[in-house]
C-alpha cells in the first residue's frame, strides 16, 4: 500500500476481482459510470463522468495520479478551479463526482481513506434544491396510483415517511428490519457507507404500507424489495427498475414537472417534517445528513418563503390602518 501527500493512502490496492488499481485506472472509471448509469440514469452518470474527468485532466497536468490522491490535492484542484472562473456549482458538482467515485471505490473493498470527504466546496453557489417536493395530493394519488401493488406502496411509503434514497431501497435487505424500544426500525445501507449502520424509525402510516408488503414477501432472507423483471425475477430491485416504477406511477397519478423526480419523495419527507414542528437534530437524524449545515439549509429554505423578513415591513405610521392606506396605492 502506497501513501500519498498529506498522509491520505494512494489506491494501490486490491479490490474485488484481485487487481492492482493502479493497472486499471480506466477500468474502475468505466465500472463506476456503469453503476452510476445503474443506479441513477444517464445523465447523472453523465455528469459525475465529466467531473471526474475534469479531476483526472487536472492531475494529469500536474504530473499527479489518481492512484496517489491526498486531500490537499483535492483541495488546490477547486481553488484552481475557481481561480480559472469556474462558477461555484460546476466546481461543487465536480467535487462531489471526485467524493462519489473514492466512496465507490471504498465501497468495492478499498481499504483507503475518501480524500474528497472534508473538502468543502466554494462559496457562492445556490443552496436551494433543484427537486421540487410533492403537495400533500401528489403524495396520496402517487399511492392510489399503485393500485394493488404491496411492492410499490411500501418502497414509496418508505422514501415519503422515512426520507430513504433511491440507494438505501434497492440496498435494504429483510434482515435491516427489527424493533427498538417497541417501535418498528429499518437500519439504512447510506450513500458512502460500508453497511447497514443508521436505522430509520417507521411511522404508523409507513408500517401501514409496509405490512401488506411483508405479508406478501415472506420472512425469507435477501432483499427487502425484490425485481419482476423476466432477466432478475426474484433477485434485488435496481436503481434503474425503482425509477421505471417511479416514472409509471408519476403518469398514473397526474404528477407534473421535470423537478419533481423520485428524490423529491425524500425531499417532502424532510420538508414535511419541518412543517410539523420536528426539532432540526432529530430531523438530521432521520434525514442521516452527515452535516448539521445540510438540514438546516433546509429549514433556512422554508423560513425564506414561510416567514420572509418582507412580511414584518409596516410603513405609514398608523398600525394596519396605515398599513391598509399604503396598500391601496
Amino acid at each position: 500500500m502506497a501513501t500519498g501527500r498529506g498522509g491520505s493512502k494512494a489506491l494501490a490496492v486490491v479490490v474485488s476481482e484481485g487487481s492492482d488499481i493502479t493497472l486499471r485506472s480506466a477500468e474502475l472509471v468505466g465500472r463506476w459510470v456503469a453503476h452510476l448509469r445503474s443506479e441513477y440514469g444517464a445523465s447523472t452518470a453523465s455528469t459525475y463522468a465529466a467531473g471526474l474527468r475534469k479531476f483526472q485532466a487536472w492531475l494529469l497536468d500536474k504530473g499527479l495520479s489518481l492512484a496517489a490522491v491526498a486531500p490537499t490535492d483535492v483541495r488546490a484542484f477547486r481553488d484552481d478551479m475557481k481561480a480559472a472562473g469556474m462558477q461555484p456549482k460546476t466546481v461543487s458538482t465536480w467535487l462531489t463526482a471526485v467524493r462519489r467515485f473514492f466512496a465507490w471505490l471504498i465501497e468495492e473493498g478499498a481499504p483507503i481513506a475518501n480524500p474528497g470527504t472534508d473538502v468543502r466546496g466554494p462559496r457562492g453557489g445556490s443552496r436551494s434544491h433543484k427537486r421540487d417536493e410533492l403537495t400533500h395530493g401528489e403524495i396520496l394519488r402517487l399511492f392510489e396510483a399503485c393500485g394493488e401493488d404491496r411492492r410499490d406502496r411500501a418502497v414509496f411509503a418508505l422514501m415519503a415517511y422515512c426520507a430513504l434514497r433511491s440507494v438505501e431501497i434497492t440496498r435494504a435487505d429483510y434482515a435491516d428490519l427489527a424493533v427498538r424500544d417497541a417501535r418498528q426500525i429499518l437500519w439504512v445501507h447510506g450513500k458512502g457507507a460500508t453497511g447497514a449502520d443508521v436505522y430509520v424509525v417507521l411511522p404508523a402510516a409507513a408500517e401501514l404500507h409496509l405490512a401488506p408488503w411483508l405479508a406478501e414477501r415472506g420472512d425469507v432472507a435477501g432483499p427487502l424489495f425484490v425485481s419482476r423483471s423476466r432477466s432478475n425475477a426474484g433477485g434485488r430491485l435496481s436503481g434503474r427498475s425503482l425509477r421505471r416504477i417511479w416514472l409509471t406511477r408519476k403518469r398514473t397519478a397526474g404528477i407534473a414537472g421535470r423537478a419533481k423526480t423520485i428524490h423529491s419523495l425524500r425531499h417532502s419527507a424532510i420538508t414535511a417534517a419541518i412543517r410539523g414542528g420536528g426539532e432540526p437534530m432529530a430531523v438530521q437524524a432521520m434525514a442521516r445528513h452527515k452535516s448539521f449545515d445540510t438540514t438546516l439549509g433546509y429549514y433556512h429554505e422554508l423560513a425564506r418563503t414561510e416567514r420572509p423578513a418582507e412580511d414584518l415591513i409596516r410603513y405609514g405610521g398608523a398600525g394596519e390602518a396605515g398599513q391598509r392606506v399604503l396598500e391601496g396605492f
